[in-house]
C-alpha cells in the first residue's frame, strides 16, 4: 500500500516536471508592470521590444484604466514611426493601425466602471512570430479618431501588465 501511495506520488511529481520541461517554457525579454499617467494627445510607449520571431515568441498584456484609451503594437518600424509623428504632433503621412491581432480600443466589461484593453482570454499569451522589433503604446491621444480626447480632459491613470518572452528551443 505505501509503495503504491508513493508510486503515485512520484508519478504525479514527474508528471508536473516533465510537463514544464516539454512547455517549452521561454526566456522573458520585457517584464513591465507598473502605473502610467499618460497625458491628452500623448501615449506611454514601450520601444524597441527585442525580436523574438526566430524561434518564436509570445505577447501577454493587460492594460486598464478608468477612461478610454487604446493599445497599439506595432510589428513595422516605419508604421510605429508613422504614429511617433502624430504623437509628437506632426501630421504623418498615414495612421497605421499597428498589428491588428494587437491592437485594439478599450472596453468596459459589464458590470465593471473599468476599461480594459488585453490579449485574449483576459491576457493570455499569444503567438508573436513576426519579425520585430516591436513597439507597444498606450494611447491617449485622437489618433485614428478611435476615442475622443480634448485638451482638458484629465490625464490618463493607467496599469500596464506586459510581458514579451522569447521561446526556448527544445534540445
Amino acid at each position: 500500500m505505501e509503495r503504491r501511495k508513493f508510486l503515485q506520488t512520484m508519478g504525479v511529481g514527474a508528471t508536473a516536471v516533465g510537463s514544464g520541461c516539454l512547455g517549452g517554457g521561454g526566456e522573458v525579454v520585457v517584464s513591465v508592470q507598473q502605473d502610467v499617467r499618460i497625458n491628452p494627445h500623448e501615449a506611454w510607449i514601450k520601444e524597441e521590444i527585442p525580436d523574438v520571431s526566430d524561434p518564436g515568441g509570445e505577447l501577454q498584456y493587460i492594460v486598464k484604466a478608468d477612461i478610454p484609451f487604446n493599445v497599439y503594437f506595432f510589428t513595422d518600424r516605419e508604421q510605429f514611426e508613422e504614429y511617433d509623428t502624430y504623437i509628437k504632433g506632426r501630421e504623418p503621412n498615414q495612421t497605421p493601425p499597428g498589428n491588428p491581432e494587437f491592437s485594439q480600443t478599450a472596453v468596459q466589461p459589464e458590470g465593471s466602471d473599468i476599461y480594459e484593453a488585453s490579449t485574449d482570454d483576459g491576457g493570455a499569451r499569444e503567438s508573436l512570430d513576426e519579425p520585430g522589433p516591436y513597439f507597444f503604446a498606450v494611447d491617449h491621444s485622437n489618433y485614428r479618431m478611435e476615442t475622443r480626447v480634448d485638451d482638458y480632459d484629465d490625464p490618463l491613470k493607467a496599469f500596464v501588465d506586459l510581458t514579451v518572452i522569447r521561446n526556448k528551443l527544445p534540445f
